[in-house]
């Protein structure tokens, strides 16, 4: 696999990892309308059991969240968000933004895998989706660091900074997703 995404890397292919974070921000995109689509129904069907029909068509109705501003909110921070670390990482680490961008391109494909195995698993469980996520994750941070020593000869404590970078940006997005959305 090293060799793959070195190879990947070392052909400064720009233009493909565009592609695959475009594709990554519209799978989180769809992934965020179906959780929160498939949250609200469960919930609304648990609330108005055992009302009657009419009362919970139109109750559930007026209730019922716009998934096209969720999706659009989702995909475009999702878009800042990989196109802004890149712009910030580039002064950090001192490097051309097509190289940062192409390490976040190449470990991007990991995300897409890992999204739409969690739709798989959405209809399973929403725990274990959870703990999959948080797995695909980690795992997406240590091959960041991994290949960010291999690709920019960075040293330890712009590494740790890097990832502490990410890690807050990403939990303080899910916060404001939480509370705000």
């Amino acid at each position: 696999m090293d060799k793959l995404i070195k190879k990947y890397f070392l052909k400064n292919r720009f233009y493909l990892s565009v592609i695959i974070t475009g594709i990554l921000s519209l799978i989180l995109g769809l992934f965020y309308v179906f959780f929160k689509k498939n949250l609200f129904e469960s919930t609304s069907s648990l609330f108005l059991d055992g009302t009657g029909v009419l009362e919970s068509y139109v109750s559930v109705s007026n209730l019922k969240p716009n998934f096209t501003i969720y999706f659009l909110i989702i995909f475009l921070l999702s878009l800042f968000l990989f196109f802004g670390l890149t712009f910030v990482f580039k002064f950090i680490l001192k490097q051309r933004y097509r190289n940062i961008f192409n390490l976040f391109g190449v470990l991007n494909i990991l995300l897409i895998l890992g999204f739409i195995f969690g739709f798989i698993f959405l209809h399973f469980s929403v725990y274990f989706t959870y703990v999959f996520l948080i797995f695909v994750f980690i795992l997406y941070l240590v091959l960041f660091y991994r290949y960010l020593k291999m690709f920019f000869k960075v040293s330890l404590r712009q590494r740790i900074i890097l990832l502490l970078i990410i890690v807050l940006l990403v939990f303080g997005i899910l916060l404001i997703l939480k509370f705000f959305v």
